[in-house]
């Protein structure tokens, strides 16, 4: 079984280190008690003051105004070093509450994700999204199929992910089998709304998004779709009705202003 060192630090000032040790100990006993059973990793998670307290061999995870890649976490590794890091993004929501557990989850997420695949490199064979007779390489993201912002589970108050089991790969579905910790997908490959699965075809990243109820795939670099294609098309024809009518209306009033006066001249000439 894998052993990781994880250091947590806060780089805003914002997050009182209690808090911060408190946050540690609860995706500690996830990583331990929940993950390490299914993915045979495990290790321990500490949190430290500054960046000069933390010995070699952890690998840091950091609380930022903003994050590298401008999004709510991320996983990945110096080019340099090859040393493993994390980041998570400190937002700011309605309620204190919200933007709490919003944190929390988001560097469960990252974590328990670094320590599977620290360098991007987990990859399992499967069935195309889009074509069932071709076969693409599925990126072992843990809670990137379960990603919406509500879905996780309290330890000690402190709210973590849910994450995929190993079986979410699995080729078939056997009734019984649990693909995620909390029981929420059904099948293999399974995403829940508005979550999300990586995936290379014929050397290009893509993802497959679930978008109310039917699965979207997007090349990695397109972004998130935010309706399905049946949804795109019928706004487009609204917008495109609304466009012609607004050009029938602009006409019109041109016509009653200038169009009537060049008449009435023409017949007093």
């Amino acid at each position: 079984m894998e052993y990781r060192k994880i250091a947590l630090l806060d780089r805003t000032g914002k997050v009182d280190f209690e808090l911060l040790e408190q946050i540690a100990k609860a995706i500690q006993i996830q990583l331990q008690r929940d993950v390490a059973p299914k993915w045979d990793v495990s290790g321990e998670i500490k949190a430290f003051r500054k960046f000069a307290e933390i010995p070699a061999g952890f690998w840091t995870v950091s609380i930022l105004e903003e994050t590298e890649n401008k999004f709510n976490g991320t996983h990945w590794y110096d080019s340099t070093t090859y040393i493993p890091y994390a980041q998570a993004r400190l937002t700011d929501w309605v309620t204190q509450e919200y933007s709490q557990n919003h944190l929390t989850k988001v560097l469960s997420e990252e974590i328990i994700e670094m320590c599977i695949d620290p360098y991007g490199q987990r990859i399992v064979r499967g069935k195309d999204f889009e074509d069932n007779t071709q076969e693409v390489e599925f990126l072992v993201e843990l809670a990137d199929p379960i990603a919406n912002p509500s879905i996780g589970y309290f330890i000690n108050d402190i709210f973590v992910t849910n994450f995929i089991y190993p079986s979410y790969f699995n080729v078939t579905h056997i009734q019984g089998t649990k693909y995620d910790h909390l029981g929420l997908l059904k099948k293999p490959l399974d995403l829940f709304d508005r979550s999300y699965q990586i995936f290379r075809r014929a050397g290009q990243w893509f993802k497959a998004f679930m978008v109310q109820g039917k699965i979207v795939v997007r090349k990695s670099s397109e972004g998130v779709p935010l309706e399905n294609e049946e949804s795109k098309k019928v706004l487009q024809i609204i917008i495109g009705v609304l466009i012609i009518g607004f050009l029938l209306v602009f006409a019109r009033r041109i016509w009653k202003r200038f169009g009537s006066k060049n008449i009435k001249r023409q017949l007093f000439k």
